[in-house]
């Protein structure tokens, strides 16, 4: 781009054919206005409309000062100004070509969004007020590396397809993360921490509403933003988003997905990143589902924030800390399998990092876990409830009334529900069956289904027109439907007819327990509740028969009824 020079005695006797044609398409020749510019281009060595930029600008705008005509006069002069500039932009940059850092523009120091190279862009940006408000000065950043991060935002913020009234919910905003960033010493957005994040929302107090309403949303966007379009995986940024990696279809659970995994509250940078090193291998090289993974980051996070209260690194661990730890966790209101998790994710983690030859303390999980049984919650639907749901049930949005038809017939996950593809369900011969994927166990199986249910799906396939392999209930985007926008919407529509399940009202996973008791109630053997449930284990399968302990009870009972002369084994030999 050319270098702008006003020269004192000097000057161009001609201007360049090139930029005459330029100024002649905004002017239609009107001499008055076309007399104007030229003069003020033979003091300049712009050749094109293409070499303006805000400093040329900027020195019209100083030279229409220094002149005795009105601010209205002033004002349709520059706006004039600004036409040459954007009218003759090349159609190259109006064809939708997404904007890039790598391009002319984005290597200026001053970005000028009103001449922003795309045409239609550069128009919206004229209906701003102040033009002062679109300048990007970023000579004024302390840290290349934030300006470089600047630019990517700019440009992904350009490349919206949002009209201008939209797009300054992200420019104003994003304008005062980096003044925040600059001001406070932050040269990475990607590695803001939670104290950093509520620092900037104390900063915000005396900007604009709009400012102070997007800020969350504005540094979501930008670590969301610059962790995607890093041209390497930023491993120490403080949030990582799932949709940078491919994973195997068998690691998501497509109804409520793992959007991104947090080390945002771990303050001490060498803890969180010895963290950030065991997620990476968890990501990269175990096959760990990703809702397993995050569970967890969760329970070793805890552990680190405890250590960062403490001001300890892992490397300076002693036993002691280990028993305060587990002192701490005593006195919290856990069950004892929750807090053995928390031992033996914590025991892993440091095993991890003696793998990596980093120097840790070794510690015995056995001396801490816990023993226990699990108490039993009925958590049965009523009869009652049930049959006031079913009557109430034709009077649900239709996806909801057969979602729900599903759940109560089968008993399945409600992920399970959600993640339902076309061609699912089928019938052959006398039998009908549903084929379905179980993410917790992450395996395929195929289950009996009343016939009735079977018919009804395929009408509703055949109505909404659902091809085979699309999911048959979807979210907007097309994707699985969410299992917490299920459980939303059917909450909504019992509260407004009344229907609960005395202290809540609606808990989709509680009609496992139904089937479950119901199919044990009918004779059907613990394995194979075991079986049809998807369980890795039978104490898993009694925790969803609701009758389980009564029936216990009740079979002592009548045993001890009918042998009353019961003795030990050996007792009647030694009485001879």
């Amino acid at each position: 781009m050319a270098v702008l020079k006003i020269v004192p005695k000097l000057y161009q006797e001609k201007i360049s054919e090139k930029l005459k044609e330029e100024i002649s398409l905004v002017t239609n020749g009107e001499a008055k206005y076309y007399n104007r510019l030229y003069k003020f281009f033979q003091y300049t060595d712009i050749q094109c409309t293409a070499d303006i930029n805000y400093e040329t600008r900027k020195m019209y705008m100083d030279s229409l000062e220094k002149e005795d005509i009105s601010e209205k006069y002033k004002a349709e002069l520059l706006s004039l100004f600004d036409r040459l500039k954007i009218e003759n932009m090349p159609d190259v940059y109006s064809q939708g070509n997404p904007f890039s850092v790598e391009q002319e523009f984005f290597k200026q120091d001053k970005l000028f969004l009103l001449y922003v190279p795309n045409k239609k862009k550069a128009q919206s940006f004229r209906q701003v007020v102040d033009k002062n408000d679109l300048l990007w000065d970023l000579t004024r950043i302390h840290s290349s590396q934030l300006v470089r991060q600047t630019k990517i935002l700019l440009c992904e913020i350009l490349n919206m397809d949002k009209v201008q009234r939209h797009r300054r919910y992200f420019l104003e905003p994003l304008k005062a993360l980096i003044r925040f960033c600059d001001k406070y010493g932050i040269d990475d957005i990607e590695e803001m921490e939670q104290a950093d994040e509520n620092r900037f929302y104390l900063y915000l107090n005396k900007e604009s509403e709009i400012i102070k309403k997007q800020a969350s949303k504005i540094v979501e966007f930008a670590r969301r933003t610059l962790f995607l379009t890093d041209s390497e995986t930023n491993w120490q940024a403080c949030i990582w988003y799932m949709d940078r990696f491919q994973f195997d279809k068998s690691r998501i659970n497509a109804s409520s997905p793992v959007k991104s995994l947090s080390f945002i509250n771990i303050y001490e940078k060498e803890n969180r990143w010895y963290l950030q090193l065991y997620a990476k291998y968890l990501v990269g090289i175990s096959d760990l589902s990703l809702s397993n993974i995050r569970n967890t980051i969760s329970f070793i996070s805890q552990f680190l924030k405890y250590l960062d209260g403490q001001s300890k690194k892992v490397t300076e661990l002693e036993m002691q800390d280990i028993a305060d730890y587990v002192s701490v966790l005593d006195e919290s209101d856990i069950k004892y399998s929750t807090f053995n998790r928390y031992i033996t994710h914590m025991h892993t983690f440091l095993q991890f990092l003696k793998m990596k030859n980093i120097e840790v303390l070794k510690f015995y999980p056995e001396r801490f876990l816990k023993k226990g049984f699990s108490e039993h919650n009925e958590r049965s639907v009523p009869e009652k409830t049930i049959a006031h749901l079913i009557k109430e049930l034709p009077a649900f949005p239709e996806h909801l009334q057969l979602m729900y038809l599903i759940l109560f017939c089968t008993g399945i996950r409600k992920s399970e529900v959600c993640t339902i593809k076309s061609g699912a369900f089928y019938s052959q011969g006398n039998e009908n069956w549903m084929r379905i994927y179980q993410s917790k166990m992450r395996r395929e199986k195929v289950i009996p289904v009343p016939s009735l249910l079977v018919g009804l799906v395929n009408d509703y396939e055949k109505k909404y027109g659902i091809k085979n392999g699309e999911y048959l209930f979807k979210n907007k985007k097309g994707g699985a439907f969410n299992g917490q926008t299920f459980s939303n919407q059917m909450i909504r529509e019992c509260k407004v007819r009344g229907i609960a399940c005395g202290d809540y009202i609606f808990r989709a996973h509680d009609y496992r327990h139904n089937l479950a008791t119901s199919m044990y109630g009918n004779g059907v053997s613990i394995q194979g509740v075991r079986d049809y449930l998807g369980h890795s284990s039978e104490n898993m399968t009694k925790q969803y028969i609701d009758f389980m302990p009564e029936r216990i009870v009740s079979a002592e009972d009548k045993y001890f009824s009918k042998n009353q002369s019961f003795k030990l084994k050996g007792a009647e030999d030694d009485e001879r």
